[in-house]
């Protein structure tokens, strides 16, 4: 316990047990604590300081109570892309004690129509200049943007309860999608946030660049760390690898929060500039060695893969020297985490900060995972994905992450289709800028490469791959 207050910092505690006093549990508390940083926070068009931020989350929280009545209890969606007006809207609400829920804005208008209704939502947050599928609906809309007058007064006269919800929702399109709650619980976190913090070695980095929205969870959890030690945070509403590329290199910053696809998105460009950079951070899918082999050529930025579910939030670290010693292994279990595999190899976790797991169950992560001897664990794809090939069991990340070491590829999707009665592979792929395919180099590449059943039946090129959500 002594080791693990020394990382979070004595001071930082203090502060932080204050402003818990003056705001319940909640992130508006977390604010508080480090109002005094000389961090900022920065969008596209926007410049603030961790001070100025406060003040105004204090401002929109006396705002939303007087026009809207929402407090302890209220149900507010926050809708949109990463801003500053959102991240002060998510403070706002949660220091009133609001339940939030933190929602991805390319959804359509019937996917919000029922969630709002299901869960009740009292206020829809969000850009109007975005958020055309909301305007019109039977919950009131605010316009993070619009300017509010202010309101004077100390706002714990206007909150009682001492603990507030932030609610990400995973899954669905125009069905009911999962609601995976993230309760604020100091004691619980106490563990990951520690094993993050020393294992990353975030104490040496003075910026984040988070590119994961944070309507998904791995970005929610990257702005609550990245405010909770002081760290000046720049946003961007939406992933662009050249406008990426361009902020890494004139803001100089030095710690980049990515999905793995921003990563190889920003290496594919002929001269990929992002030597200013002293830590990559990725999560939320699978990081292919070949992703890895291709930034260490022209960066010496230390990497570090993190691997977790919508469930149980972070649940393994690996290490700059873990990747290098190790090659595609996604770390091992950090404190507080337990771990085994069924019959099928399906990996089932049980931790300190799930609600689930706190009923004494272990999670089903619905992926195939492996352990070496050494204690270091490895991803093999998802249960579903499973295909049985000439007797063998193939898992599609298998044949991914050896196509993505290839220098002219930039993305690439295994899967199986049936072909006389039987499963083959299909691969598609997106080149990277100016290259031509050449389907027979390729599969000669390929054969020294893979055994006979990983070679694929047939191959498509595309033009850019498939949206992601982690990628708006």
């Amino acid at each position: 316990m002594i080791n693990n207050l020394k990382i979070l910092g004595f001071r930082r505690i203090l502060l932080m047990a204050a402003s818990v006093r003056k705001h319940g549990f909640t992130l508006l508390a977390l604010l508080d604590a480090v109002k005094y940083s000389k961090a900022i926070i920065k969008d596209d068009d926007v410049v603030l300081s961790y001070g100025d931020l406060y003040d105004q989350s204090l401002q929109l929280a006396h705002f939303l109570n007087q026009k809207y009545g929402i407090s302890s209890g209220s149900r507010v969606a926050i809708v949109g892309t990463n801003s500053a007006a959102m991240v002060r809207s998510l403070f706002a609400v949660s220091g009133l004690g609001g339940d939030l829920f933190l929602l991805n804005p390319s959804q359509k208008a019937v996917y919000f129509s029922k969630l709002f209704a299901a869960k009740k939502i009292d206020l829809v947050i969000g850009d109007s200049a975005v958020a055309g599928e909301l305007l019109g609906m039977d919950v009131p809309f605010f316009d993070h943007k619009q300017q509010i007058d202010t309101f004077p007064g100390p706002l714990k006269s206007i909150t009682k309860r001492k603990k507030a919800t932030v609610t990400i929702l995973s899954g669905g399109s125009t069905g009911m999608p999962k609601s995976e709650r993230r309760k604020v619980s100091a004691i619980s976190f106490v563990n990951p946030l520690t094993e993050i913090i020393d294992k990353l070695r975030l104490e040496s980095v003075e910026s984040v660049f988070l590119s994961v929205p944070v309507f998904h969870g791995y970005g929610l959890a990257a702005l609550v760390l990245s405010v909770f030690l002081g760290k000046s945070i720049r946003l961007s509403q939406k992933f662009d690898a050249e406008k990426a590329q361009d902020i890494i290199t004139n803001e100089k910053q030095d710690c980049w929060i990515i999905v793995p696809r921003m990563l190889q998105k920003v290496l594919s460009n002929r001269k990929p500039g992002i030597s200013t950079l002293k830590t990559v951070v990725s999560g939320g899918d699978m990081l292919p060695t070949g992703t890895i082999e291709k930034l260490r050529k022209i960066s010496t930025a230390k990497i570090y893969n993190l691997y977790g579910t919508s469930e149980t939030g972070v649940c393994t670290i690996a290490t700059d020297d873990d990747l290098t010693t190790h090659p595609g292994t996604i770390g091992k279990m950090i404190k507080g985490v337990s771990a085994k595999t069924d019959h099928n190899g399906q990996l089932l976790v049980q931790c300190e900060w799930s609600s689930d797991s706190r009923n004494g169950g272990y999670i089903a992560t619905g992926d195939i995972i492996t352990r070496n001897a050494e204690g270091y664990y490895f991803y093999n794809g998802r249960t579903d994905d499973m295909m049985v090939i000439g007797g063998e069991n193939v898992y599609p990340a298998e044949l991914e992450d050896i196509l993505f070491r290839h220098p002219l590829i930039q993305w690439a999707k295994a899967s199986g289709v049936a072909v006389d009665d039987a499963i083959r592979i299909h691969i598609e792929l997106v080149l990277s800028k100016g290259n031509e395919f050449n389907e027979d180099e390729l599969r000669q590449w390929l054969s020294v490469q893979v055994p006979g059943y990983l070679m694929p039946k047939s191959i498509s090129v595309l033009k850019q791959e498939p949206p992601s959500k982690l990628m708006q």
